[in-house]
């Protein structure tokens, strides 16, 4: 972090400072207090940040923002301290000179962000979003760790509801904005596939002028609606025509998915056309930042996913595809794309329930069951949770032998003595089903 003195954070939030001190860190954990730390006293439901903060001065840190009272000369009052976190990360984000990439969607979203960690790693440094620190306290978080030496920021945009993106971005003043598609993630929220797509566009309010929308020419949400978008566009895709960075010849393999850009070839590590899309956006922000197209292929060359998203291990002879940290109908069908042409003797696809879909969660499900049966390599599939009583229904309407489970456990023990050596197993669903309870049970059971 680049140093600020107290009195700068002072005129950024607003307060009075009665002392003067170097800021080299800012948190908003208690628990990290050091020289030159800045405690921003942050309050919920069941904490309140200004309990601690005395504590955290006492044993070491700089200063505090607070939102009551204290008889303290490093202690600066404002009446939200929430607002003052955000404030302070637009002025410090002001600071800095380095491009800043920002990225949203409804689907991709993660792996896009951690294709361009990897793609622009060649031309220079690169700072990102670090697991789910993607919200309006996760950004500011992120943008504080920013430093001198960095050459690029590239930072993920979660919402769940109209306004929290517009939030996100007038702090963030990206440079180039990337949206990936438009789905049904939080429909439940939103209403519709249009108001997800406007709330995802709430991205390119914050765009800095002279700045650049990296837009998913394939779909069809974003696309038709060209004509009412006011910055300008690098479009990227593999059907439409009329997309600037576009795929040719791709392939995609149970390994690996390969494409040709621009005359130059692409290997991502890992399986999936929607992969392909992560890449291109890559490319497209690449293109945009003058980096070589051989430059961007190394880098995505070394791509790998993060946390419980489509990782494949290889357990006693069988595959494991672990795919939990979230789920909508969109990435479903993804998932299941990838575990349709993944070698194996039987394919089975462990499905649970998907959140936030609203009046759209009965036909969400069914639809995943539908879209599961239509692909013939995939022999049988197990459903879990109350929700995927639709994705059995429908599987097994069209075809497809299916098990329905109520809970993970009964899941765990059917599958500990159906799957055999040789079998490919997807394990998919929201965060909160907590499906890798399964997988985690199934690896220790092999184990003995």
């Amino acid at each position: 972090m680049l140093p600020l003195m107290l009195t700068e954070v002072a005129a950024a939030i607003g307060a009075a400072a009665n002392a003067q001190a170097q800021i080299t860190a800012v948190t908003t954990d208690s628990r990290e207090a050091a020289p030159g730390a800045l405690f921003i006293a942050l309050q919920g439901e069941k904490f309140d940040g200004n309990d601690f903060a005395e504590s955290f001065l006492q044993n070491g840190g700089a200063a505090a923002v607070v939102s009551r009272p204290f008889a303290h000369p490093f202690c600066l009052q404002v009446p939200d301290t929430h607002a003052a976190l955000g404030q302070l990360a637009a002025a410090y984000r002001a600071k800095l000179s380095l491009p800043v990439i920002a990225v949203t969607g409804s689907v991709g979203k993660t792996s896009t962000r951690r294709m361009l960690e990897c793609a622009l790693s060649g031309a220079g440094a690169v700072r990102a979003t670090k697991g789910n620190l993607n919200n309006d306290i996760g950004l500011p978080r992120t943008i504080f760790t920013l430093e001198a030496a960095d050459d690029y920021a590239v930072l993920e945009m979660g919402m769940n509801h109209k306004g929290e993106i517009a939030y996100l971005t007038h702090i963030a003043r990206p440079n180039i904005a990337v949206i990936t598609n438009i789905g049904t993630a939080h429909i439940g929220n939103l209403g519709s596939r249009e108001g997800i797509r406007d709330a995802k566009l709430e991205i390119l309010e914050g765009l800095l002028p002279g700045g650049t929308a990296v837009l998913n020419g394939d779909d069809e949400y974003l696309w038709n609606y060209r004509e009412h978008i006011r910055v300008p566009i690098l479009w990227y895709g593999i059907e439409n025509p009329e997309c600037n960075v576009r795929a040719s010849a791709y392939a995609v393999s149970a390994a690996q998915s390969v494409f040709t850009s621009g005359g130059q070839s692409f290997t991502v590590p890992i399986a999936g056309r929607h992969h392909v899309y992560n890449a291109l956006a890559a490319v497209a922000v690449g293109q945009v930042l003058g980096i070589g197209l051989p430059v961007l292929s190394a880098g995505i060359a070394c791509f790998a996913p993060e946390g419980m998203r489509q990782n494949s291990i290889e357990f006693n002879s069988i595959q494991f595809i672990l795919d939990c940290y979230n789920a909508n109908p969109d990435s479903m069908r993804a998932a299941l794309d990838v575990l349709a042409c993944t070698p194996a003797k039987r394919r089975i696809a462990v499905l649970g329930d998907m959140y936030e879909l609203g009046s759209f969660t009965q036909e969400g499900h069914r639809r995943t069951g539908e879209y599961a049966a239509k692909l013939r390599t995939i022999g049988q599939m197990a459903a879990i949770g109350n929700l995927s009583r639709q994705t059995a229904a429908a599987a097994e309407e069209s075809g497809m032998p299916t098990k329905w489970f109520a809970t993970n456990a009964e899941a765990a023990a059917y599958l500990r003595a159906f799957l055999q050596p040789g079998d490919a197993v997807l394990f998919k669903a929201s965060r909160g089903a907590k499906l890798e309870e399964v997988s985690e049970a199934l690896m220790a059971s092999l184990r003995e």
